[in-house]
């Protein structure tokens, strides 16, 4: 079965922490060719406003949601 794995930089968008604000999410898709499937494996806040409290927030993009979290000024993913 092929496969084709891509990087990609999408629009999404921040929700959180009385805040709702766009952003650019670094994100890794796998393609199945042979059974036309997308999967999204790995998705990163790759820009965002500096000026958002730490705490608990969620990201969509691409029609998926997922939570991450600012800590200590850094941002940690969850799950896809």
């Amino acid at each position: 079965m092929v496969s084709i794995r891509e990087a990609v930089l999408v629009s999404g968008t921040l929700k959180g922490m009385n805040h709702q604000v766009p952003c650019m999410v670094r994100a890794v898709k796998v393609s199945l060719l042979n059974l036309d499937i997308l999967k999204w494996v790995r998705a990163d806040i790759a820009h965002a406003p500096s000026e958002l409290p730490d705490g608990a927030y969620s990201v969509s993009f691409e029609g998926r949601t997922m939570k991450v979290k600012k800590i200590a000024g850094n941002w940690e993913a969850g799950e896809v």
